[in-house]
């Protein structure tokens, strides 16, 4: 996050920004709810706003069940566990990482706004 442009922020902006925040508020209890039930599918990877790398998790998952009876889906599944692995271990650094991104894009918007707004008069 910059500080630097958070600053540049008037107070209505960052009631606004606080606001927006609270309604998008990710939850670490929440990411590890849908990791424990959901994970092979990717569905916390999708709620951290990640939907590359959810859209990853249902192929690896589908792709290693189609071709488990060929011995190649073994390998497959495995990279989907090890992926699953990692996660265990960093979604409270990923439920971080999608908050900071969330709070640049607001301030992005509300700056970008704000300039274009003074441009006009």
């Amino acid at each position: 996050m910059s500080i630097e442009k958070k600053q540049q922020l008037t107070a209505e902006q960052l009631g606004i920004l606080n606001s927006e925040m609270e309604k998008n508020k990710k939850s670490v209890g929440v990411a590890y709810a849908l990791w424990f039930f959901l994970g092979s599918l990717g569905i916390h990877k999708f709620y951290l706003n990640q939907t590359g790398w959810g859209i990853t998790y249902i192929a690896l998952l589908i792709l290693g069940l189609i071709t488990t009876e060929i011995g190649v889906g073994l390998l497959i599944l495995a990279l989907l566990g090890f992926f699953l692995l990692y996660d265990l271990f960093t979604i409270p650094k990923q439920v971080r990482i999608a908050y900071e991104e969330e709070e640049q894009q607001i301030i992005d918007k509300l700056l970008g706004t704000e300039t274009q707004k003074g441009e006009q008069a």
